[in-house]
């Protein structure tokens, strides 16, 4: 079965909405009407024992991501550390949904700025103009990272999974303006999907909007070492019993460019 949730992930990154697709507001309203069902079990990430099979290559899991130290203490540090990166700009995208499943607090953002699975901070786009062109995707999937901490024994544990994918995207960036051509598979066609307005922000948010950059979407974005682009687009979710556990998630969908003639 193809995998489509990396590519919707990524159109909600980007600020466009499939027919088709709920819209993140009714989705949002689907799980806030979740919270008169009863407590979800607990969910508490389960330690790694050995590298994951996909974790090879040029393209680990943890490529151009950076993740909190495991414990308590470091982990509030490192998560707050990106916070001096947001803008007001990108700040007044964010609008998350708080509510209550059983005796579970939960807290849903998408697309989130700020997954406590970031974008690597080297991968910093010194200019908007290093993003102009045709790029292709070489790399297009889905992680599912998930940090747990059981507070009574002051324990962390991590687990990440891989959502493989046959997406290919094209991306062309000229002239403030973003397109974006995605298909399934080698021999599908391209589909041209949309075309809107783009600001980079602070070397790091790519800010995708129509009318209203208040309104817009934001991905991470940036340059690796070889000069690829990576596209972050992510969904984050916080589920916390006071006094018990916490468990963040982030759903990560990474695509990764290289440039074209």
């Amino acid at each position: 079965m193809t995998n489509t949730y990396g590519l919707r992930m990524l159109l909600i990154g980007l600020g466009w909405l499939l027919m088709g697709h709920l819209p993140a507001s009714a989705q949002a309203k689907a799980e806030l009407n979740a919270s008169s069902a009863p407590a979800a079990p607990r969910q508490v990430a389960q330690p790694l024992a050995v590298p994951m099979p996909a974790d090879t290559g040029a393209f680990p899991l943890s490529y151009c991501t950076s993740l909190p130290r495991l414990s308590v203490d470091d982990w509030e540090q490192d998560y707050a550390k990106y916070e001096r990166l947001l803008t007001p700009e990108i700040r007044r995208t964010q609008l998350g949904l708080s509510y209550l499943q059983g005796n579970v607090q939960v807290w849903w953002c998408q697309p989130s700025a700020s997954p406590h699975a970031q974008l690597d901070t080297l991968t910093r786009v010194a200019n908007a103009a290093q993003l102009e062109g045709k790029w292709k995707s070489v790399l297009a999937r889905t992680i599912v990272h998930r940090d747990s901490a059981v507070i009574r024994e002051k324990k962390f544990y991590r687990s990440a999974r891989l959502k493989a994918s046959d997406e290919q995207v094209d991306v062309t960036l000229a002239d403030g303006r973003i397109t974006l051509l995605a298909r399934h598979g080698a021999t599908a066609p391209l589909e041209k999907l949309g075309r809107k307005k783009y600001a980079l922000v602070n070397g790091r948010y790519l800010l995708v909007y129509g009318l209203a950059k208040g309104a817009g979407a934001v991905s991470q974005v940036g340059l690796d070492p070889a000069g690829r682009l990576v596209l972050h687009s992510c969904a984050v979710t916080e589920r916390k019993v006071r006094g018990q556990y916490l468990t963040y998630e982030t759903v990560l969908n990474q695509t990764v460019f290289e440039r074209q003639p």
